[in-house]
């Protein structure tokens, strides 16, 4: 099977109305390309896979010229937070976050997980804060946001938090996800189950350099 990652760019959230004119304004839009171009495209770019780019009818074509130069990445748009786009049967879909980064491991391990295996998930997960020079190791009951899924399954039909509830879930152990403390994002906000400090030595295979990245 072919891997192929999937992020929602740009498309607007179910139950927040007051934020869904961002996608028409080009200093926002811009202000995500500024991440997506710092932390995933040298993360994800390693693994040789193409990437698909969700964007709201408002924001694609100002997303694909601004990307035009990644011949890896296509742009498809969509403009409903739930289903849309699916890979096909032969294909394993990863989604993820655009402003996040990928263990250079990640699909090798999810091509080892059990054969009966619908959906893979992690609940282990790395958070970055550039700004400050600080990487925290999480755990959480529910996946993380970095979520494999196979033989044509939609990657967006439920939340990650839900998958168990419609999918054979296999959880790869391990934190195979980055996520990118920005402070402008309510899910970057620290949740309960903040853990201590690790080395920043653990960014290296997840394609951060971290003496570049961090102001």
């Amino acid at each position: 099977m072919s891997h192929i990652i999937v992020t929602r760019f740009s498309v607007p959230r179910v139950g927040d109305p007051d934020n869904a004119h961002c996608h028409r304004e080009r200093g926002w839009l811009d202000h995500r390309l500024g991440l997506f171009r710092r932390f995933f495209v040298p993360s994800v770019s390693r693994l040789e896979a193409p990437v698909v780019l969700l964007c709201s009818s408002d924001s694609a074509s100002h997303v694909a010229r601004k990307v035009d130069d990644l011949s890896w990445v296509e742009v498809v748009v969509q403009d409903d937070w739930y289903g849309g786009w699916r890979g096909s049967e032969d294909h394993i879909v990863t989604r993820m976050d655009s402003d996040d980064a990928i263990h250079r491991g990640w699909f090798e391990a999810v091509e080892a997980a059990p054969a009966d295996a619908e959906v893979c998930c992690t609940r282990s997960f790395l958070r970055y804060d550039p700004d400050a020079g600080r990487l925290c190791a999480y755990w959480r009951v529910h996946p993380s946001p970095l979520v494999a899924f196979r033989g044509g399954k939609n990657p967006f039909a439920h939340d990650h938090a839900a998958l168990a509830g419609h999918f054979r879930i296999h959880h790869v152990k391990g934190p195979y996800l980055v996520q990118i403390f920005h402070g402008g994002n309510v899910s970057t906000r620290r949740p309960p189950w903040y853990r201590p400090r690790v080395s920043l030595n653990r960014l290296r295979p997840f394609g951060i350099d971290f003496e570049t990245s961090t102001r």
